[in-house]
């Protein structure tokens, strides 16, 4: 098994879990959720070698973000972590996700390890005080796929296909992390079109080193001004509120345009500088 798996499972056990109907509900999951048991079952990932973990800091503190190049294991992940291993339908266009509210197990077993070593006896109360403090136990963490970015194909770009997939992964980091920074700082400020036209952008800054604001209504499918079906706005509003979303959108996309041409050249190259200068 993969290192990086090998330190995720003992994280989250149920990554090592089978993705089925009513997995939520079995004693298996419950037992590696809630009781941190690493399951006796083999790891279902394709290609485990193309999986890896790293951390960025950010404005809102360290981000951690899981690649996974094979589509596949990303869904698997997705799943798993994300819906408690029920076998979600993911779409296409879907190539990242952030994932709040973990139970890192790691975290706890450390704690208890280093708790009975320094002499502790009552391991039991010490779990409950440790886990009455949230931020002691539960971890946020970015998911990212290796495939092209909202399921847009290289030709649309004008990139070879290599060129395209490296370019694709930038965005998506950049565009999870933005939200990352802006859940941190802002909390209470959330705009879900807002927000992702603003996550595209620090994406394709990220990538291109410019913003690109045809490139956002392909993603968001919002170019020409109607609704394009596979366009990622559909996950954000309802069927019936589409066409004055795209409206919306549509004009979020040129505000930030000028907001960008106006504080890149203050950011220093710096994206999360820049980030802070046009949100919201």
């Amino acid at each position: 098994m993969d290192s990086d798996i090998k330190r995720l499972s003992r994280r989250y056990p149920q990554l090592l879990l089978p993705i089925q109907t009513g997995a939520r509900q079995t004693e298996k999951y419950k037992d590696a959720v809630l009781g941190g048991q690493i399951p006796d079952t083999a790891p279902d990932f394709a290609c485990p070698k193309d999986i890896a973990l790293s951390s960025y800091d950010t404005p809102a503190g360290r981000a951690e973000i899981l690649y996974l190049g094979d589509r596949g294991d990303f869904v698997h992940a997705y799943r798993a972590l994300g819906y408690r291993c029920e076998p979600a339908e993911i779409p296409d266009s879907v190539g990242a996700a952030a994932i709040r509210g973990l139970i890192n197990w790691e975290k706890i077993h450390n704690h208890r390890d280093a708790y009975l070593a320094a002499g502790g006896e009552d391991w039991s109360g010490e779990f409950n005080r440790f886990t009455s403090d949230k931020k002691n136990y539960l971890d946020s963490l970015i998911l990212l796929s290796g495939g092209d970015y909202s399921n847009v194909p290289a030709e649309e770009v004008g990139l070879d296909a290599a060129a395209w997939r490296e370019k694709s992964l930038t965005i998506r980091k950049y565009h999870e992390l933005t939200h990352f920074v802006c859940r941190g700082l802002y909390p209470d400020d959330i705009d879900a079109l807002r927000d992702e036209v603003i996550a595209d952008a620090i994406g394709l800054v990220a990538a291109f080193g410019r913003y690109d604001t045809r490139l956002t209504r392909r993603f968001l499918g919002t170019e020409g001004g109607v609704f394009r079906a596979g366009g990622r706005l559909s996950h954000y509003v309802k069927e019936d509120e589409l066409d004055a979303a795209v409206t919306r959108v549509n004009a979020m996309i040129d505000e930030t345009a000028a907001k960008i041409e106006k504080a890149l050249p203050e950011s220093g190259g710096d994206l999360f500088a820049l980030l802070l200068r046009i949100f919201p």
